[in-house]
């Protein structure tokens, strides 16, 4: 069976992780078990990584990547942004901007459950 693998950064301090990450890990979960469920009878298995990263690598927290390709190289629409997080700031102790992302003219701080099933899809050839 071929895998696609889908890698999640996220910033954790103190075993916790911020709002935003949290949200996107629960979409990622639910997302994995529907691809999972539509490529397995093709032969294809989705499987997610999750990567912790401290407060020196908050640069790349809520990074997705799939089978080692950031998001945004695999979707050339995507503009990557940044902008406040205060739940990021809460656990680091002070303001702290993390990564959006943007697709025409709507900006994402988690990034949209289409555009990572495109991006599976298309690295799988399953969908």
């Amino acid at each position: 069976m071929k895998s696609v693998e889908i890698e999640w950064r996220r910033l954790v301090q103190d075993s916790a992780t911020c709002e935003r990450c949290g949200d996107t890990g629960a979409l990622l979960e639910q997302l994995v078990e529907w691809l999972n469920a539509e490529c397995r009878p093709r032969g294809i298995e989705v499987k997610l990584e999750t990567v912790a990263l401290g407060p020196g690598r908050i640069a790349e927290s809520n990074q997705v990547r799939i089978d080692g390709q950031l998001l945004e190289q695999l979707q050339p629409q995507i503009i990557v942004g940044q902008n406040d997080c205060a739940s990021c700031g809460e656990l680091l102790g002070h303001p702290q901007d993390c990564p959006t992302i943007g697709v025409g003219d709507e900006i994402h701080e988690v990034p949209p459950a289409w555009l990572i099933r495109q991006a599976v899809c298309r690295s799988a050839g399953c969908c």
